[in-house]
């Protein structure tokens, strides 16, 4: 049995590794800063019960992202809203911008984040999570309750749909 210290800072290392990565994912669903630190809150909150439980929690991050997800679920639900477009992403900063590039590059990223969106929920989902988050393919597939080899097949076929969707 763990004592409290441990349990403690075993969620602080888990925290202090994830916080970032999953108020960015509720971020990018709600678009709204005040909800995205709430449902952000209540899923470390979560995550901190199930460690002060004694629950083994073999993969944080599939546990952290699902739950984040269910809690994206159950907002969309109570508030009857509709997720809002990805209209924030990090942008690289350039120390000499040029008007024009900053609005071709602008405009670029409007087209992906508006193509990113209108895919269905699994392949935007599993997207996000391997080419923005940068997470394994085996962190992906927990995440997202699917096989390596259909996580896989989702990545590719969702690949497939944006790029389709971009050159349209």
């Amino acid at each position: 049995m763990k004592n409290y210290w441990e349990k403690e800072k075993y969620f602080s290392e888990i925290y202090d590794q994830y916080i970032d990565k999953v108020y960015r994912f509720v971020f990018l669903k709600v678009n709204s800063e005040v909800s995205a630190q709430d449902i952000t809150s209540e899923t470390f909150t979560r995550f901190w019960q199930q460690v002060y439980r004694e629950k083994e929690i073999k993969n944080p991050s599939a546990f952290l992202y699902k739950t984040a997800r269910n809690l994206l679920v159950d907002f969309y639900r109570q508030k009857d809203r509709l997720p809002s477009p990805l209209e924030v992403l990090p942008q690289p900063k350039d120390p000499n911008p040029d008007p024009e590039q900053t609005f071709a590059v602008q405009d670029n990223l409007k087209k992906v984040q508006d193509a990113l969106f209108s895919l269905e929920h699994p392949y935007r989902q599993a997207l996000f999570l391997y080419y923005i988050e940068e997470e394994p393919i085996t962190k992906v597939a927990l995440a997202i309750d699917k096989s390596e080899g259909a996580t896989r097949t989702i990545i590719h076929r969702g690949l497939k749909k944006l790029k389709k969707i971009l050159r349209a």
